[in-house]
């Protein structure tokens, strides 16, 4: 399995978002986004107008997401929005005020969305939304909030909202509530359980923190692993297609799995295109 996670993931994303023109011709602008506290890297090629969009969502690693995969994506024809919602260990980047995967605001997110929508290299009605791991889990709960919203990407789904990174406390608020979250007790010997004992717990905390995924409106992708090593993420997708399906879904929905990737997902596999993702 290669261990350079930028260029996998990178060559990824770019199988994932196959676009039918020739993603080696066109020059890729990089905007650094410092707009109504909106801290972000916004990528098109030269020329882009009117174009599906994608919102990009990092996980738990914090800062910007993979900027390679984000220009590949744009060289495709896709402008990207690469979100940074809270600072890496390292602390950057350093103007962003969320300083932690804690209490963050959908708000922040909402405010993104609105600024994609706004700009001229982007279709208004035609952005998908893209996430891994917490990154994933946020995308879909955007995804279940904003009807504007035409298709969700998660690799390695989230089914339910868990805590704050370092546990104690919610991982997301709305309107300046904590939203209800699951969180499990972590076991060195048997780290999945911290998941499972959730998932096959009681019905009344699965269900207070479960995503409803149902009131998304465009079609959700889920990409997942079941050899994924920190998360039963191959699980949550099955749930969450499940109750995608259970409530009548009526926009596509694939949930793609490999054998033996790892939980950031690097390796290959088929080759969608992103006009499929998002609804028509």
């Amino acid at each position: 399995m290669p261990t350079n996670r930028r260029k996998v993931l990178a060559i990824a994303l770019v199988l994932v978002f196959a676009a039918s023109h020739d993603a080696q011709a066109q020059d890729v602008q990089r905007v650094d986004v410092r707009e109504a506290g909106l801290v972000g890297h916004f990528y098109a090629a030269s020329g882009a107008s009117g174009r599906t969009g994608v919102l990009m969502l990092g996980g738990s690693e914090g800062g910007y997401p993979d900027e390679a995969a984000a220009r590949d994506l744009a060289r495709a024809g896709y402008p990207v929005l690469a979100l940074a919602y809270f600072r890496d260990r390292g602390g950057d980047p350093p103007e962003l005020e969320q300083k932690q995967l804690r209490k963050v605001p959908l708000e922040y997110i909402f405010k993104a969305l609105d600024w994609l929508e706004a700009r001229p290299e982007v279709r208004a009605d035609r952005i998908a939304l893209m996430g891994e791991s917490r990154g994933a889990e946020l995308a879909l709960m955007i995804g279940s909030l904003r009807p504007d919203v035409a298709g969700v990407i998660a690799y390695s789904p989230q089914e339910l909202r868990w805590g704050a990174v370092g546990g104690g406390d919610a991982a997301w608020t709305l309107h300046g509530t904590p939203l209800p979250y699951a969180e499990g007790v972590y076991n060195r010997a048997t780290p999945m359980s911290q998941f499972t004992d959730i998932l096959d717990g009681p019905a009344d905390v699965h269900n207070a923190a479960a995503i409803e995924v149902e009131h998304v409106h465009g079609p959700v992708l889920l990409i997942s692993s079941r050899a994924d090593a920190l998360s039963p993420s191959a699980r949550m997708a099955n749930d969450i297609e499940a109750r995608l399906r259970a409530n009548g879904f009526s926009y596509r929905v694939e949930n793609v799995q490999y054998e033996n990737a790892s939980h950031l997902l690097m390796g290959f596999g088929p080759a969608p295109n992103p006009e499929d993702y998002t609804r028509r």
